[in-house]
């Protein structure tokens, strides 16, 4: 990592950061803080720049990330606090920041496991959500996450710390037309599963033992009726009857662990 020492709030390294925070290059992803770095790195994210400030020499765990980014092969630079505040997300940035190459996967990397599992995301727009679900999906062994076209991204900042880490390693196909995924599950041999309050079958009574894709819609507007009509199952999960819904990344989380629970946690 070659290493530049920028001072100027005028460096055009400072547009660039927060071009990337902003969404407009669609084809790279900002990072910030330690541990998101230190998970881009074990993944081998492939980095463009990196930016840091002396905080990150004060910890021990700081000093260890530094070693490993100077043995990677982008720009690296040196930037005071204040630079650092005015190109991060947050308002006490951690002292080192990153773009990188988005991650990419397309539906030929969804199935890998002899039992696919397989969640997909339908419109959802919370992005604390999406990381939770995508960080629920990998302890699950699920093979991939699909996004359809109007989900929020599960690459912006809240999505990724929600993840921590995991939105890295499991494979996420984005942006997918709903004809395209349905068409896909098909191809791939897949039940289609929903979830509502209103499902026909309690999710312990459901048999997960087949290849699975579990179907997750928006939190203010539930699952398409083009959707729940080609789906195998619309399962429920008990609850008080004081109790409207539950959140959809808890609700995921119940459904994924008693498919888990079924396949015996066989994650391999």
């Amino acid at each position: 990592m070659l290493i530049d020492k920028i001072t100027s709030r005028q460096n055009p390294l400072i547009k660039r950061f927060r071009d990337v925070r902003q969404g407009h290059e669609r084809h790279l992803i900002l990072i910030e803080g330690v541990r998101l770095i230190e998970e881009a790195v074990n993944a081998q994210l492939h980095f463009e720049v990196i930016a840091y400030t002396d905080r990150l020499h004060t910890t021990e765990r700081g000093q260890k990330l530094y070693k490993q980014l100077l043995n990677l092969s982008c720009r690296g630079a040196l930037v005071t606090e204040s630079i650092m505040t005015a190109m991060s997300d947050v308002s006490t940035p951690q002292g080192v920041a990153a773009i990188a190459h988005l991650p990419y996967a397309s539906l030929d990397d969804a199935v890998s496991k002899p039992l696919p599992l397989v969640v997909i995301a339908h419109q959802l727009q919370d992005p604390g959500n999406i990381g939770t679900i995508i960080r629920t999906a990998e302890a699950v062994g699920a093979d991939s996450l699909i996004t359809t076209l109007g989900t929020v991204n599960p690459f912006n900042l809240k999505a990724l710390r929600s993840a921590m880490g995991a939105s890295f390693r499991l494979p996420i196909i984005l942006n997918i037309k709903t004809p395209q995924v349905i068409e896909f599950c098909q191809k791939s041999g897949l039940q289609i599963i929903t979830a509502s309050t209103k499902g026909s079958k309690e999710y312990t009574s459901f048999n997960w033992k087949l290849p699975t894709a579990l179907i997750l819609g928006s939190e203010a507007d539930g699952i398409d009726i083009f959707i729940q009509k080609l789906a195998k199952e619309n399962v429920s999960i008990p609850m008080a009857k004081s109790v409207e819904s539950l959140n959809v990344a808890t609700a995921t989380a119940i459904l994924l662990y008693e498919a888990a629970r079924q396949r015996q946690f066989q994650f391999s």
